[in-house]
């Protein structure tokens, strides 16, 4: 009875833990989003950043401090934000709206280069949800398997017997398949190597030092991907396939 107790308490003071966190968190974004209505946009900003640094990250927070950092003309951490955003909500069309706007401001306009077929093919199938979607279809795919094998197991009819066993077989297989595209779709998420410039302007080169080749400027807002690191240079490939080095100060991971 004493342990019942004990346990009951604990649980009691954890909720109210959490509940007062959570209480804490709302109130700090709703005194953020106050200061963007007011048009306090740099005081918006600093309230923003100060709940992620505080791990209150979610998508309508780095969406907000992105529409903050617009305001005040900072196209660079405008598209972070909207990015990171959308990393984490990728179906939002609002962020989507926001980043196809924003990205027509920038400098740089690079075009893509041209994907392989097969390459072009199966990412279009993976991102066609999030990981979390994935899974969850994989999930129910892998239930509705396990009741034809239970028909295909308990049944006495064979039409029924081969319903469940042939059925449940093909579900299986597209089963395994969207497992395979859940997993990559979370390791392309979890390892995103995708930068955004937030220099004004980023002088490209050869080499990771200063002295290298000049190659060419990209300016804040463009979007590169991360092939390397060092100390304080860092490799990137941009849209077209072009790669060179780039000052790690001068870019922000997404």
């Amino acid at each position: 009875m004493k342990l019942y107790k004990t346990i009951t308490a604990f649980l009691f003071v954890f909720f109210i833990c959490i509940t007062t966190f959570a209480s804490k968190e709302q109130i700090a974004f709703d005194s953020a989003n106050a200061s963007y209505a007011r048009g306090n946009f740099e005081k918006a900003i600093e309230q923003y950043e100060s709940l992620i640094k505080s791990n209150s990250v979610s998508a309508e927070v780095y969406f907000n401090l992105g529409n903050a950092y617009y305001k005040t003309n900072n196209i660079g951490f405008a598209i972070l934000n909207y990015e990171r955003a959308k990393k984490i909500n990728p179906d939002d069309e609002d962020i989507h709206s926001n980043l196809k706007h924003v990205n027509q401001k920038t400098e740089d306009k690079i075009d893509a280069a041209p994907q392989l077929f097969l390459s072009e093919w199966k990412n279009g199938i993976i991102n066609i949800f999030n990981e979390k979607e994935w899974s969850i279809i994989c999930i129910i795919l892998f239930s509705v398997s396990l009741f034809l094998f239970g028909i295909y197991i308990l049944a006495y009819n064979n039409a029924l017997k081969k319903l469940g066993f042939f059925g449940g077989t093909l579900i299986c297989l597209i089963t395994i398949f969207i497992f395979f595209i859940a997993q990559n779709k979370y390791e392309m998420t979890k390892n995103s190597s995708d930068a955004i410039v937030i220099s004004g302007t980023a002088t490209i080169t050869g080499s990771p030092n200063e002295k290298g080749t000049k190659l060419f400027i990209l300016h804040k807002g463009t979007k590169v991907f991360v092939t390397q690191e060092t100390d304080d240079w860092t490799e990137i490939q941009i849209a077209n396939g072009n790669v060179g080095w780039i000052k790690s100060k001068l870019l922000e991971k997404i």
